[in-house]
């Protein structure tokens, strides 16, 4: 659990421009931990594209954490709820707020939103920033893939649970 208390809702059309910017933050803080300056670049140019944001964002089951006082936007995950295996597409948290368990609490909220309709099954792709958080929440780890995002190869972890 989050020692940082949380409000937690649907995301909203309302919420794409702070959410555009904790992404853009995210990429441009901790992409030069692991990423070279090209895939630095490249990760935190997709919210520029705002229709493909926006689809990112609103085309899945996405909820935004917020401090409990609404004060301010702490993270956001999304997933798709079709088919045998939940798909999550995105798992973003505050770069100040990260290592305070917030990114835990939003992957346990979802699952257990999903679960609660009949989701068993569960898949991501994860950076080496979410793979350590997926992997203690049960997922395993099945494969490396390296593919292009944004004209710049990044390499992706695939991980499934259940």
């Amino acid at each position: 659990m989050s020692s940082t208390p949380l409000s937690w809702r649907p995301a909203t059309a309302v919420d794409l421009p702070a959410l555009a910017a904790l992404y853009r933050d995210a990429a441009e803080r901790l992409g030069p931990l692991v990423y070279t300056p090209a895939q630095v670049a490249a990760w935190a140019a997709f919210p520029a594209d705002a229709a493909a944001f926006r689809a990112y964002v609103l085309d899945t089951d996405t909820w935004v954490a917020e401090r409990a006082d609404a004060s301010a936007v702490l993270g956001f995950c999304g997933i798709g709820f079709e088919g045998a295996v939940r798909e999550l597409h995105s798992l973003y948290v505050e770069p100040l707020a990260t290592r305070q368990g917030i990114g835990s609490e939003m992957l346990r909220r979802t699952l257990q939103r999903a679960e609660a309709t009949g989701g068993r099954r569960f898949a991501a792709w994860v950076t080496p920033f979410s793979r350590p958080l997926f992997l203690r929440a049960g997922f395993v780890w099945t494969r490396t893939s390296a593919e292009p995002f944004a004209g710049t190869l990044f390499e992706r972890y695939r991980v499934v649970r259940g």
